[in-house]
């Protein structure tokens, strides 16, 4: 096991523990709106949940054009994404480059950076956060996500792409055991299944802002 990955992601996790109303249980509630059986999500409350856990995240701030919409703004993105749930359950043991599941992701990336109800405004960062908050399927791509990326070479180190998230499931591969037991660990603590891509996406975001 990898200690200094296993002490980074639980501690990390450690203010969620204690603090049943800490900003970052916004990704939680998010995430398991859109986990739930598609019959039983309504869009609207999609949007909401989408909306406020990235407000939580910094997406709403003064520069964001999504400081100027209210929550609707996500519906069109919304259904889209409902439309792509299986991502939800991509098996990064088995994935390929050329898997029709990891090409949907950046099919799906295209159609929100396309989005006209965004006026093309998405950023890597803002898309990959939706992704995250909705489909748990890529980290967060904001500035500390993307140092992290750069000391471990892992390229390209300037944007999201296909390469450097195959990259992430590699390494995901290569400390496999570390992963799953802070999977587990944190399950039996809180009840919730994180995805591996959110645990990578808590070790690179804090490797980075340190």
């Amino acid at each position: 096991m990898n200690n200094e990955i296993y002490t980074i992601v639980m501690n990390f996790m450690e203010p969620m523990i204690k603090d049943n109303n800490h900003r970052y249980k916004s990704w939680e509630h998010c995430f398991q709106y859109f986990s739930q059986d598609i019959e039983q999500i309504n869009e609207d409350v999609a949007c909401l949940h989408l909306s406020f856990y990235l407000a939580s995240w910094g997406m709403y701030r003064g520069s964001s054009f999504l400081l100027q919409k209210d929550y609707l703004v996500h519906k069109d993105v919304v259904r889209e994404i409902l439309k792509y749930k299986y991502l939800q359950d991509m098996d990064l043991n088995k994935v390929s480059k050329i898997d029709k599941e990891f090409k949907d992701i950046f099919v799906l990336s295209n159609f929100i950076k396309q989005s006209s109800s965004y006026n093309h405004h998405v950023t890597d960062t803002l898309l990959t956060k939706i992704l995250l908050g909705t489909l748990g399927c890529v980290p967060a791509y904001d500035r500390f996500f993307l140092k992290t990326l750069k000391s471990k070479k892992i390229s390209p180190w300037t944007k999201f792409s296909e390469k450097n998230l195959f990259e992430l499931i590699k390494f995901y591969r290569n400390e496999k055991d570390t992963f799953l037991k802070i999977q587990l660990g944190i399950q039996e603590k809180i009840g919730i299944k994180y995805p591996i891509m959110k645990l990578i996406d808590m070790y690179f975001f804090t490797l980075g802002f340190n």
